[in-house]
């Protein structure tokens, strides 16, 4: 197979042969592979989320489908406290609690007073670019002098 080349985001792969099952003709091709950027589209890895439920079960769930549900689609936020948060999910406040240390634990989100960021690799909307800041957000979100709803 010969080298790869990248032009405008077109990595040329080479040539292959097909042939037409129905009438036998071979048909020699150039192989070219075109990179899509992720531009506004909501990136969720269904794997981990998979995963996260397996560890969870039931009631805890619903603690984490309202977060996701309901966070702030552009800076992965959701800006509530623990006593709301029981009441809107309408779960015992001992399992929000549980839920938010297993989610914390697993730096699934992070935390503090009155906020949850989700992690922007597990979900995120935006480009390569948008997921690298929310990255660096996340990274300093716990620190309450760093702003909630700033965005890039």
């Amino acid at each position: 197979m010969p080298k790869q080349r990248t032009e405008n985001e077109m990595i040329y792969n080479g040539k292959s042969r097909w042939r037409n099952l129905d009438t036998g003709e071979i048909i020699e091709t150039d192989e070219i592979i075109k990179k899509t950027p992720r531009n506004g589209f909501m990136i969720t890895y269904l794997t981990a989320i998979v995963q996260l439920i397996d560890s969870l079960g039931n009631k805890k769930m619903q603690v984490v489908k309202y977060i996701l549900e309901n966070m702030d689609k552009s800076t992965n936020t959701l800006i509530i406290t623990t006593r709301e948060l029981t009441e809107k999910s309408k779960v015992s406040r001992q399992t929000v609690i549980d839920t938010l240390k297993t989610l914390e634990q697993a730096q699934i989100i992070t935390r503090r007073t009155g906020a949850i960021m989700i992690h922007p690799s597990l979900v995120h909307r935006g480009k390569d670019t948008k997921e690298k800041y929310l990255l660096a957000r996340f990274e300093d979100f716990s620190n309450n002098n760093a702003p909630i709803n700033d965005v890039e």
